[in-house]
């Protein structure tokens, strides 16, 4: 079994108690990608590391690499703990709804740096937008897909080219983007998600968010775009994604 000290930073997926005085830490690294860390005695009152690792916060690790198993946790400490980020329910929930989806995401070696780095923007802006957090986890989850190789297209139908945003109804996840009610009327209902006029109108801003604040978002409309994006995902990863973090929103 290999073992070797390496040195990175990486955020914390999440923690789980392990024995009486130890944890478990699911980190996402910018040089290794998904790690798996034994943090011993980090629970124990004298241990000095003691309520340092939480849930969110971005370190600078040293460990012992263990290419099977659980890798040891040597050295940690604080890069940025995004406090700031618990001042508002909606931006805890959906920082704990990006973390969820990366635990659940399998990376490309030479992508987990643009993906360490995806995230870390997500949980910068995030505090600096009053209200409408939602939209800038929409547009989180198209950029993640734009890394995975699917990115959702907007512009036109993705089936007969129609450029007339007013008559899109419903998205393709066959095609990738939106579909004219013309070409869904062709193919089964499988192959399609069906939308209203709000959440078109809601998807249409997704490429050139500005002014946040001037946007009406109803319940039903974050449903139906959490719902859309959540299948869209399924579909292309093979496997059902789940985003139980969104379920107190």
């Amino acid at each position: 079994m290999s073992q070797r000290i390496k040195k990175c930073d990486a955020f914390v997926l999440k923690v789980t108690e392990y024995s009486n005085t130890s944890q478990i830490i699911q980190f996402f690294s910018k040089e290794f990608g998904h790690i798996g860390v034994i943090a011993k005695g980090t629970r124990n009152p004298k241990n000095k590391y003691y309520g340092l690792i939480q849930q969110l916060g971005n370190y600078e690790i040293v460990i012992y690499k263990k290419d099977t198993t659980f890798s040891l946790l040597k050295e940690i400490s604080l890069i940025d703990d995004y406090n700031r980020l618990a001042s508002n329910l909606n931006m805890i929930v959906l920082a704990h709804a990006a973390a969820e989806l990366y635990l659940q995401l399998m990376f490309e070696e030479d992508d987990h740096e643009k993906f360490y780095i995806l995230l870390t923007q997500f949980y910068e802006y995030l505090p600096r937008v009053k209200n409408n957090h939602i939209l800038i986890f929409w547009r989180f989850l198209l950029r993640v897909a734009s890394f995975l190789g699917f990115s959702l297209k907007f512009s036109q139908c993705q089936v007969c080219g129609l450029q007339n945003s007013e008559l899109f109804h419903g998205i393709s996840f066959v095609h990738n983007g939106f579909i004219c009610s013309n070409c869904a009327g062709k193919r089964t209902a499988t192959e399609h998600f069906q939308i209203n006029e709000s959440t078109r109108k809601l998807l249409l801003t997704l490429k050139n968010l500005h002014d946040l604040g001037s946007f009406e978002i109803s319940e039903q409309d974050i449903k139906t775009i959490n719902t859309i994006f959540r299948t869209y995902l399924s579909y292309h990863l093979h496997k059902k994604i789940h985003f139980r973090s969104l379920e107190v929103l």
